[in-house]
């Protein structure tokens, strides 16, 4: 088993961009995941500056790093339903010189049982849409029957297996990859102290070719509450020597 992506959620305005962004650039497989919605990133509030600033910043590289938006709440619910805010509208218009998006993954957490549950022929339309991004759906026992009908009518999608849906709660156990002909990740529970056996667990119940990618966030964060650099670096160090022992 190969781990493609090592997403590190939970920067934000409390993340230096500089050092957030050196640290993407070390490490080209690993991305940065930003929690947003309206009540934590409208025009005007920090995160949203901050947002700006990165993609500001991100232009003046010499590679491009993976860095995604993790839609929430009312934007997400919005987005589902055909309707997308004009924050989200401008940061998915970000892009490099050559035109690739810079917030490339668009992580979509719409939750059945929300007081607007997502339209199926709605998000299929949208994901259609916008094809210079990747959207990601977070798979979970509320949300398993719509992503499965998503993926019968042959919608792309790469899928985040989270059974605590954001809550970081480590399964009993892990499952084997959904969708053989989709990108899967794990989340729950991950963390620099835990991610070594946790990808033993993974690798136990897949194929030794199966690619997958691995998304932690509260398990990185600091004292401030904010993603840490330092816990991200060592949770993507800790992964890569994993590969180094057994890929």
């Amino acid at each position: 088993m190969r781990v493609k992506t090592i997403t590190c959620s939970g920067a934000n305005e409390n993340t230096s961009v500089g050092g957030l962004l050196d640290l993407l650039s070390e490490f080209p497989m690993a991305e940065a995941g930003i929690q947003i919605s309206a009540d934590k990133c409208r025009n005007g509030m920090p995160r949203y500056h901050w947002i700006k600033q990165v993609a500001a910043e991100a232009r003046k590289l010499a590679k491009p790093v993976q860095l995604a938006l993790h839609i929430n709440k009312d934007w997400v619910e919005d987005f589902c339903n055909g309707a997308v805010a004009p924050e989200l509208s401008e940061f998915m218009a970000l892009a490099y010189a050559d035109g690739s998006r810079i917030f490339r993954r668009l992580q979509l957490n719409f939750k059945i049982g929300r007081e607007r549950e997502p339209d199926i022929d709605t998000v299929a339309a949208m994901v259609a849409a916008y094809p210079a991004h990747r959207f990601v759906f977070s798979y979970n026992p509320n949300n398993a029957a719509i992503i499965r009908e998503l993926y019968r009518r042959g919608v792309m999608f790469d899928n985040l297996f989270d059974s605590s849906f954001g809550e970081g709660v480590m399964p009993i156990c892990r499952e084997g990859i959904v969708f053989e002909d989709r990108l899967q990740g794990y989340a729950g529970g991950l963390g620099p102290e835990n991610i070594k056996n946790e990808l033993d667990k993974i690798n136990d119940v897949n194929l030794l070719s199966a690619i997958v990618y691995v998304d932690a966030e509260g398990h990185l964060k600091g004292e401030d509450g904010s993603m840490s650099l330092d816990k991200a670096r060592d949770f993507i160090c800790k992964i890569l020597q994993w590969e180094d022992a057994n890929v």
